[in-house]
């Protein structure tokens, strides 16, 4: 694209509208504009450095008077404009919000939401104290592609909402092992910071799926609605909700139903030896022989007490064989987050407690640990066979 034709020839520039679906109404909420020159996208001549910011600014003062021409007067939606860093660093950001002001005309400010595409900058004191500004003025500011910025700097801008791309989950029917941590991750700090998380380039129903499953209050993509030229209030996101929400809603409560059966029937099956531990026994010797009742499910077995420290060597299953462990007797896992909601759980329902899957530090595999109280006092801990959550779809 030959950046002086586009600085030449403004009246060929035009305001483009994506969709932005509600996770809960199931319908079209917000907008993100995107511009075009003569139909086709004009990002290459933003990012482009060559290109001095007062033209870049130029060019999008026209693109945003374009799009809020279009934009009906009785709207309740939110829209998003994209902005360069760089854009706010000209004249304090006032250059730039002089541009959202003289276009908006009468749309809200607190349903306008600046979108910063990059922060990776040198100066992003600056750049904070210029978001606190316009978040001071009234105005929104969102985060695109929270998932590669640091914690730090996303805590220290406290964007009003982050906005995750998915573009990256190219695969059709499976995603990176990394990915469910990342978009836990995500979903955390939008509870921390009190923003919505908005999910985009969702092009199929995997990525949706994800989205959905972790915290996506609202989604965009070309598999919800592509972009148009025209202010939509319809897509078709709208259906692919309505007919998918409730088949994932389904199988993920199917799926906790199937896990606290589980957490029953193993209360049921480790209680019969539980409760016959003696505090004088040898409690390695007592863990090598539930080890071999409770195969194959379980691959390491330990005890600890109400303080957490551990009381009994690692029993853990290597080579097809149960092996003994010493390494760790006498740590104490207090600090580890999950040990005392774990231990607080057993001792008030009486019952044994599963807990959510995670990553083991030792074999770096999914699992999940059962956890039993003992009538000495103590508690025991059975780590899960990675093997067994795959087989039996535990692990999703």
């Amino acid at each position: 694209m030959d950046a002086l034709d586009v600085i030449v020839h403004p009246e060929q520039i035009e305001a483009w509208f994506q969709p932005i679906v509600g996770a809960a109404p199931f319908k079209v909420e917000g907008y993100e504009i995107q511009s075009h020159f003569r139909g086709e996208p004009l990002k290459p001549f933003f990012q482009e450095d060559d290109v001095p910011i007062e033209y870049q600014l130029e060019v999008m003062s026209h693109v945003i008077r374009h799009a809020f021409q279009k934009v009906p007067t009785d709207a309740h939606s939110f829209v998003l404009v994209r902005c360069r860093p760089a854009w706010l660093f000209e004249n304090g950001g006032e250059d730039f919000l002089s541009i959202l002001r003289d276009a908006q005309i009468d749309f809200p400010e607190d349903r306008l939401y600046v979108t910063l595409t990059d922060v990776q900058v040198d100066d992003f004191d600056r750049l904070g104290r210029i978001v606190a500004y316009y978040q001071n003025s009234g105005l929104k500011v969102a985060l695109d592609r929270a998932e590669a910025t640091s914690l730090e700097r996303v805590f220290s801008m406290s964007p009003d909402m982050l906005i995750v791309d998915l573009a990256s989950m190219i695969e059709k029917k499976t995603v990176s092992a990394s990915y469910p941590h990342l978009l836990q991750t995500m979903e955390h700090l939008c509870d921390q910071l009190g923003a919505p998380l908005l999910y985009k380039n969702i092009s199929h129903l995997g990525q949706l799926r994800y989205a959905w499953q972790h915290g996506g209050r609202y989604y965009m993509g070309n598999l919800l609605g592509e972009t148009t030229p025209d202010w939509v209030t319809t897509c078709p996101g709208m259906d692919i909700l309505l007919h998918e929400v409730p088949m994932f809603y389904k199988y993920d409560r199917e799926q906790m139903n199937r896990l606290f059966q589980l957490e029953q029937d193993w209360t049921v099956r480790f209680n019969e030896y539980c409760q016959s531990v003696r505090p004088e026994e040898d409690l390695d010797s007592w863990l090598l022989m539930l080890a071999k009742k409770m195969e194959p499910e379980f691959i390491r077995f330990y005890i600890t007490d109400a303080n957490g420290f551990q009381q009994s060597s690692n029993i853990s299953k290597k080579s097809g064989e149960w092996k003994r462990y010493s390494f760790y007797q006498g740590y104490n896992w207090s600090f580890r987050p999950y040990f005392i909601r774990t231990t607080v759980a057993m001792e008030r329902r009486h019952t044994g407690y599963l807990s959510d899957r995670y990553v083991d530090f030792s074999s770096g595999e999914q699992t999940r640990t059962f956890s039993m109280p003992l009538n000495n006092g103590m508690f025991l801990f059975a780590d899960i066979s990675a093997d067994y959550l795959y087989q039996e779809r535990l692990s999703e």
